[in-house]
């Protein structure tokens, strides 16, 4: 017997409060990483300028500034030196927790056991927990593509002006986000696609429903799919080359994936990850237990498929899609671990799926106790994980999904220059220099924002001096030579291995050691 629509909408909603008090605490624990530093930069220049400027450079789409907007108001807050990670990292947070109460919009798509299987796999996976709590894309974008699917998949059950409204907005807000929206629209096409070759008579039926579609219903539809994206790249129409250059940046993410890059990953990177993963003395890590049921679910709709037995359309589509985008992520060269977010959701839904299927074809209820202990231990094991990699392993490279980050050491570089500060004789004249030659100085623009005079630069310049000088080790016998000064020098860490001398003038270093007396 089937969970009733009450009782699985209780649930989901229930999960979803779960994830929240699970995702909140200590968002300042872990040190901000170069990418969210540079996120937080950029929405910090939103906040205090109201203008934004797409980069298609270095920089993803709006929505993630644009919505860091409101946590910084209903706070009081109007200046980048006074936000704080909250501000930032809560977004996400907020994101993440809307994933699973999507899950109530598809209950009749996936089965109501399914969606709440779906919706504590989610709240308990580590790789969906840890970046819920990063502030990156990555979270909007897995939501606004769930919210499309979601969305179409309420107009087709029940056709109005809004259902048609809001697919054609969430399919915008997807391309707003970040540019690999091409890869969750080319992944899209191939489940409807699918369900188009399936055979004759959904062909007939298809080409039947599309033709009755009134046209107001169009035309809510493309309005909002079209207008949203163009709003937010163009700036609400202050920055018009925007959505240009927001198409014109695929050329540029072209030659990122493909390869020859500092990110490259052989193809079994991300199933290595969710897999098995033990760095050092201290826990494995692994969400094998959903890979095993995706990967079961997957082999059953394959087979009965091709037997030409029946599979729900959602199904179907759910599982060309999460197989083509999952499929597309492992042969793109360029990875990061939470790339992997994007078809890892559609694994998860899989694996609700098959696990809900499972618990329908055992027929005693002492039978589906004993195949649940087994599946809640494991499950138990997946929030285990999470807690560790929030709470116990933040920024330690033993956590699989800490990547390329912060080193927690790095934060007494900053308290450094936060002391030094503090003896300072006029601290808001205190003046600070960085020498990158790579410009690998991030997440320093994010810690040191509540000083006015801090400069970068690739070189030293003409006058090297000042009161804190923070270098790459390569440019010591430079600065050995050119500094004219007195300074007390020391070794700080930026990342694991990666290290930046510290220069302080002697007579604040001085002024600073008295007070330790």
């Amino acid at each position: 017997m089937g969970l009733n629509p009450k009782i699985s909408g209780a649930l989901i909603v229930l999960i979803a409060m779960g994830a929240l008090l699970f995702r909140l605490p200590q968002l300042d624990l872990r040190p901000m990483h170069g990418d969210e530093a540079n996120q937080a930069v950029k929405a910090g220049h939103l906040l205090e300028t109201s203008r934004y400027e797409y980069d298609p450079h270095d920089h993803h789409g709006p929505t993630l500034y644009y919505l860091t907007l409101l946590p910084a108001w209903i706070s009081g807050t109007h200046s980048f030196a006074d936000t704080t990670e909250f501000t930032y990292r809560i977004v996400p947070v907020l994101f993440g927790v809307g994933l699973i109460l999507l899950l109530l919009l598809l209950r009749d798509a996936l089965g109501h056991g399914a969606a709440v299987w779906a919706a504590m796999f989610i709240a308990v996976s580590p790789a969906f927990v840890f970046y819920s709590r990063y502030y990156i894309q990555e979270m909007l974008l897995v939501f606004f593509t769930l919210a499309a699917i979601t969305c179409a998949w309420r107009y087709k059950n029940n056709p109005s002006i809004a259902w048609a409204a809001v697919t054609g907005l969430s399919l915008s807000l997807i391309h707003a986000t970040k540019e690999t929206a091409i890869l969750a629209y080319a992944a899209m096409a191939a489940g409807l696609i699918s369900l188009w070759i399936r055979d004759s008579v959904a062909r007939t039926q298809a080409l039947a429903y599309f033709r009755a579609i009134p046209r107001n219903h169009w035309l809510a539809f493309i309005l909002p799919a079209i207008a949203a994206s163009i709003l937010l790249y163009s700036a609400f129409f202050t920055h018009l080359r925007g959505p240009l250059d927001s198409i014109l940046t695929y050329g540029n993410y072209l030659q990122r994936a493909d390869g020859a890059g500092l990110h490259d990953k052989p193809w079994h990177y991300y199933l290595g990850l969710l897999t098995y993963v033990h760095r050092g003395p201290g826990p494995w890590w692994s969400e094998g237990l959903i890979l095993i049921l995706a990967a079961a679910a997957l082999l059953t709709i394959a087979f009965r498929y091709f037997a030409k037995s029946a599979v729900p359309n959602f199904i179907l589509f759910l599982t060309v899609y999460t197989f083509a985008l999952t499929t597309v992520y492992a042969v793109i060269p360029y990875k990061t671990p939470w790339s992997m977010l994007s078809f890892y959701n559609g694994i998860i839904l899989l694996a609700a799926v098959s696990m809900a299927a499972a618990l329908k074809r055992i027929p005693s209820t002492p039978l589906k106790a004993l195949f649940l202990i087994p599946i809640l231990a494991a499950t138990a094991h997946l929030g285990l994980q999470s807690y560790r990699a929030n709470f116990v392993y933040p920024a330690d490279p033993r956590n699989p999904y800490v990547y390329a980050h912060t080193s927690s050491a790095f934060l007494k570089l900053v308290q450094r220059v936060d002391d030094i500060a503090a003896i300072h004789p006029d601290p808001p004249s205190m003046l600070i220099k960085i020498y990158q030659p790579d410009r690998d100085y991030w997440p320093l623009p994010w810690y040191l924002r509540k000083y006015d005079h801090v400069g970068y630069w690739d070189t030293p310049p003409a006058n090297p001096e000042a009161d804190i000088i923070i270098a790459a080790p390569g440019l010591r016998d430079e600065l050995s030579e050119r500094l004219q000064g007195e300074y007390a020098k020391e070794m700080q860490g930026l990342r694991p291995s990666v290290l930046r001398h510290v220069y302080i003038k002697q007579s604040l270093w001085d002024a600073f050691m008295a007070t330790r007396q």
